[in-house]
Formats: C-alpha cells, sequence, structure tokens
C-alpha cells in the first residue's frame, strides 16, 4: 500500500510539474511565431524532439519493445491529432488571439477528456468531479465572452476557434496514448514524432517557398529548443508515464493548471492585459480545477 501510494505522489508531482512546462509554451510559442511562420514553427519543434528521442530510442531497443505487430495506426492517428493537428491550430492561436486567451481556453481539455474517456475507455467520473469540469467549462465561456481586440488578441473569436480545434485533438491523442501506456513510452513518443514530423515537414516548405526566408533571433532559436527539447521530448514521456499510473480523466482535470500558468507568464512576460471578466473567469475554472482533482482518485484504468 505504501508504495502504491508513493507511486501515486510521484505521478501527481510529475504532473504538476508537467503542467507548468507546458503552460509556459504558451507565452514561448507567441513570442516565436512573430518570428517563424507557424506551419515551419511546428515541423521544427517535432524535428527537433525526433532528433533527441530516436537514438535514445534505438539504444532502447527500438520498434522491437513495442506491442506485435507494430500498431502503426495508432502511431499514426496519435501523430496526426498529437503532433499535426495540435501543434498547427495552437501556433494560429497564438497568432489571432492572446496568449492568456487562449491558455485560458485550453481550460476546456478536462470536458473534453473526461468526455472521451467514458466513450472510449469506460471510465466513470465522480459526480465531485464533473461539477468541477462543468465549473471550468463555464469559466473558460466567461473567459472568451470577455475578449477584446487588442494588438496582442487581432482575431479573438478565430484564435479561439483554433484553441478549441487544440482541445479536441489533445482529447484524442490522451485516449489514443491510453492504449499504449504499458509499451515503452521513449519509443513510442520517438515514433510519433518521427511521424509527426514526416507530416509536417512538407508543409513547412510549401510555407517557406511563399515568401522570403524567415531570419530568427537567438532568442527564438532557444524558444524553439525549449518547444523541441524540453515541452516535446522530454514532457510527452512523462505525459505517458502519469497517464500509465493516473487514470485519464484525472490527468485532464490537472490540465487545468496550463491555463493558470500561460496567464501569469503571459501578463508578466508579455504584458498583457486581462479584463474584468476574464480574471473572474480564470478564478472560476481555478475553483473548478480544485473540485475534479481533491478527490480520491479512482484506480488507473491501464
Amino acid at each position: 500500500m505504501q508504495t502504491l501510494n508513493s507511486r501515486r505522489v510521484l505521478a501527481l508531482v510529475s504532473l504538476v510539474l508537467l503542467m507548468i512546462v507546458w503552460g509556459g509554451t504558451f507565452v514561448v510559442t507567441k513570442a516565436a511565431a512573430r518570428e517563424i511562420p507557424p506551419l515551419t514553427l511546428a515541423a521544427l519543434r517535432f524535428l527537433i524532439a525526433a532528433i533527441v528521442l530516436v537514438p535514445i530510442a534505438v539504444l532502447r531497443g527500438g520498434l522491437r519493445r513495442l506491442p506485435q505487430p507494430v500498431p502503426l495506426g495508432t502511431l499514426i492517428l496519435m501523430a496526426v491529432s498529437g503532433t499535426a493537428v495540435f501543434t498547427v491550430a495552437f501556433n494560429y492561436s497564438m497568432i489571432y488571439a492572446s496568449a492568456s486567451q487562449g491558455a485560458l481556453i485550453y481550460a476546456l481539455g478536462p470536458a473534453a477528456v473526461a468526455i472521451a474517456a467514458v466513450m472510449f475507455l469506460n471510465e466513470s467520473p465522480s459526480k465531485r468531479r464533473i461539477a468541477g469540469i462543468v465549473l471550468s467549462i463555464c469559466g473558460v465561456g466567461l473567459v472568451v465572452a470577455a475578449a477584446e481586440k487588442d494588438a496582442s488578441s487581432p482575431q479573438p473569436l478565430l484564435g479561439a476557434l483554433c484553441m478549441l480545434l487544440v482541445v479536441v485533438a489533445w482529447a484524442g491523442y490522451t485516449i489514443l496514448a491510453k492504449r499504449l501506456a504499458d509499451a515503452d513510452q521513449v519509443i513510442v513518443i520517438a515514433c510519433v514524432y518521427v511521424i509527426g514530423a514526416a507530416v509536417l515537414l512538407p508543409a513547412a516548405a510549401v510555407e517557406l517557398m511563399q515568401g522570403p526566408l524567415p531570419k530568427p533571433s537567438s532568442e527564438a532559436w532557444l524558444g524553439m529548443l525549449f518547444l523541441g527539447v524540453v515541452a516535446s521530448a522530454l514532457a510527452y514521456i512523462v505525459y505517458g508515464y502519469v497517464l500509465r499510473e493516473l487514470d485519464a480523466s484525472l490527468v485532464g482535470a490537472y490540465t487545468n493548471l496550463d491555463p493558470i500558468v500561460g496567464v501569469v507568464t503571459a501578463v508578466v512576460f508579455l504584458g498583457e492585459a486581462l479584463h474584468g471578466g476574464q480574471i473572474i473567469g480564470g478564478l472560476i475554472a481555478l475553483a473548478g480545477m480544485w473540485l475534479a482533482s481533491s478527490q480520491t482518485a479512482e484506480p488507473s484504468a491501464a
């Protein structure tokens, strides 16, 4: 029992740290997207991540360590949903809307994951968790309603739609990743990134041919390295680990930390301003996160 509790505590701590890293991607992506086109930004992110992970995956046994026959279909779907669709929509959201608005809309992730978990994993979230998720949705709705156009958010509605696509794509990835939660996550994620980079690179090439080549600053390249190495190569391995130890709807509930970190970093580092409605909505979403995650969680479905 003590070992089980220790594993759970470690998984929860890892999940919180993961959300802090991913919360910081809103600001880093928005800053990098000012100098690097969105498709190219997405392709480079996962090309870098693949370069980091593939040698490690080979040393760990490569494809031989995956379930046999290799679940190529699942890997392709994970790559399309969790890299291509997710990242491209995310990048465009940061172009059209403020980082703080996009971060708060991402709080809808728990609702999408919980619904998908009920539909495809037969998980049964408690009434308390459902109430917390509903509260988060209400808070995000208030954030969207209070959005206003400004220099950091030229088309807030279009940015909101892009972020909603991000939420759907991430819910799909979460459910698909659960199928391979018991496999070697380094190898799984390396395969996903290789496929994702292969999908994104042709699109990036076409994008670069449409105009002059970008000349990113050193800060933009540092942001790219953070997105590729830390927020992707390392973070997605941790995500696979916590999915193995915790049920998917609980993991989804903790993604409410993303918008909190995203908003704080956007205000501090980008100087974005929050309107009264957005502040109230953010507090409501935070209360919903607490309700959804403060209960004793069900055993992992893995």
